[in-house]
């Protein structure tokens, strides 16, 4: 375990300056390029397509109206009761729609609560980048890469669950590694919530979440009080996660982790029309046809009737089916959902990280019309650059780094396995990781100030006579 460092006038300092930076870049983007957040940005970073933005307005508008959690799904012929989404943000809409205080309109309340949320995110990075390396550096520069971290910027005027999720994370990566190295009860506890919360805000980080839980209970075997950190951790998550569990247990008669679509989702990854992205419901219905060798109106015919859960478990057949029938088509795709995730689709048919809107009243800066290209494409390759780096400099860090090695691995898993998204939306959780790992990469490729991170962490053994001198 590292030697945690004292919080002192400097650690302060920074945090502050951390925490400025953040609400100014934020703060300044939503009043200047959103008009005060009535309106969505100019530029968007995480697009989940007309379908989806629809989708989610339903949702929003019957758990507003009618308390169910119902609206339209694929393969559907109209709306129903469902699970095929995580219900996290959703939720979060609906309540803000129902509060009793007045906080119309609530798009705008929204987008000020993600200034909000993305600056404590940043502060967050700071905290875990601090706990896990011990250096004020690394630390120092994790916050204000966050802080000033392009795409989450541009996603705070969105709405759609990117700051909710990034924020979620970034409070796991903390607590958890404060949880398993301080033997922190009430961090640990927050630990079990957030990624329940997580799980519950994208499904698609559910298998991250399990694993999380997994290791954090191993860990807490050498760590003191950790069987009360276990406990707490686990029953956080267990009573975050069960009452949508148990909602769906009484909908669909069947347990469903989260949602039930994850058949769906690796059929839209692995059909005869996949391309490592989204796919529209009329390509998904296309593509099931052209699978099975029948009419589209026979096809809606058939599916459409059916209930939710079955009719997406039995396109697990017609995924076996396919892989079985085409395993080198198979690996190709998984390469495109690769790299979709990391790019976005638009970058292999556009040539470009982001979307542009026509919004009537909004317009960028003439500064920065001319150079968010530049930022934008700069950003993202620095960062794939330095955090791959960073993360092979960081294997004699890697037990006070934890999770955020797991999250390197078992965030993108599902989207590879299936599909990604049309922009940056899948990865933009998994960003903070990788600039943390970048600023640790920066500060260890500089010599003066670089050089104790060489030797990785202290052992228990020099990290207990360092009390002692």
């Amino acid at each position: 375990m590292s030697t945690l460092r004292r919080f002192g006038s400097a650690e302060f300092m920074l945090l502050l300056a951390v925490l400025i930076a953040a609400a100014a870049s934020r703060v300044w983007y939503v009043w200047v390029c959103a008009d005060s957040g009535q309106r969505e940005g100019v530029l968007q970073v995480q697009d989940a397509g007309p379908e989806a933005t629809k989708e989610l307005g339903a949702l929003v508008q019957n758990l507003k109206d009618q308390h169910q959690f119902s609206g339209p799904a694929p393969l559907s012929s109209g709306e129903e009761v469902t699970a095929h989404v995580a219900p996290g943000y959703a939720l979060l809409l609906a309540g803000l729609e129902l509060s009793p205080l007045d906080l119309s309109p609530v798009d705008r309340t929204v987008r000020w609560i993600q200034c909000g949320l993305g600056t404590l995110t940043a502060v967050l990075y700071f905290l875990f980048a601090l706990r896990a390396f011990g250096n004020l550096w690394v630390a120092a520069l994790t916050g204000l890469f966050c802080a000033l971290h392009p795409f989450w910027i541009i996603n705070t005027a969105e709405i759609q669950d990117g700051v909710l999720a990034t924020f979620l994370l970034a409070l796991c990566l903390f607590t958890g590694a404060k949880g398993s190295q301080a033997g922190a009860p009430i961090a640990s506890l927050i630990y079990g919530l957030a990624l329940a919360a997580l799980a519950l805000v994208r499904a698609a980080l559910l298998p991250f979440a399990i694993v999380a839980l997994a290791w954090f209970l191993f860990r807490c075997r050498a760590v003191r009080r950790g069987w009360l950190c276990a406990v707490l951790a686990f029953l956080g998550f267990g009573n975050g996660l069960a009452p949508w569990i148990i909602r769906d247990y009484k909908t669909f008669h069947d347990i469903v982790p989260v949602a039930d679509s994850a058949y769906l989702h690796l059929w839209i990854g692995n059909n005869p029309q996949a391309d490592g992205g989204p796919q529209t419901e009329e390509t998904l219905t296309n593509a099931l046809a052209q699978a099975r060798g029948e009419d589209v109106q026979a096809v809606r015919a058939e599916w459409s009737p059916l209930g939710q859960k079955e009719r997406y478990a039995r396109l697990a057949e017609e995924v076996r089916k396919q892989v079985q029938s085409d395993p080198a088509g198979t690996l190709r795709r998984r390469l495109q959902a690769g790299l979709v995730f990391l790019f976005g689709e638009e970058w292999f048919k556009q040539g470009v990280l982001w979307k542009t809107t026509a919004t009537e009243g909004t317009e960028l800066p003439d500064w920065l019309a001319a150079s968010y290209p530049a930022i934008l494409v700069g950003s993202l390759l620095g960062m794939l650059v330095l955090g791959l780096l960073g993360w092979r400099w960081t294997y004699g860090w890697r037990t006070e780094a934890m999770p955020s090695s797991l999250a390197l691995i078992w965030i993108p898993l599902p989207y590879v396995l299936s599909h990604a998204g049309a922009l940056q939306g899948p990865r933009l959780p998994l960003d903070g990781v990788l600039l943390c790992y970048a600023a640790f990469a920066l500060v260890y490729l500089i010599v003066p100030i670089g050089a104790p991170l060489w030797q990785g962490a202290p052992s228990p053994a020099e990290t207990e006579a360092s009390k002692y001198p």
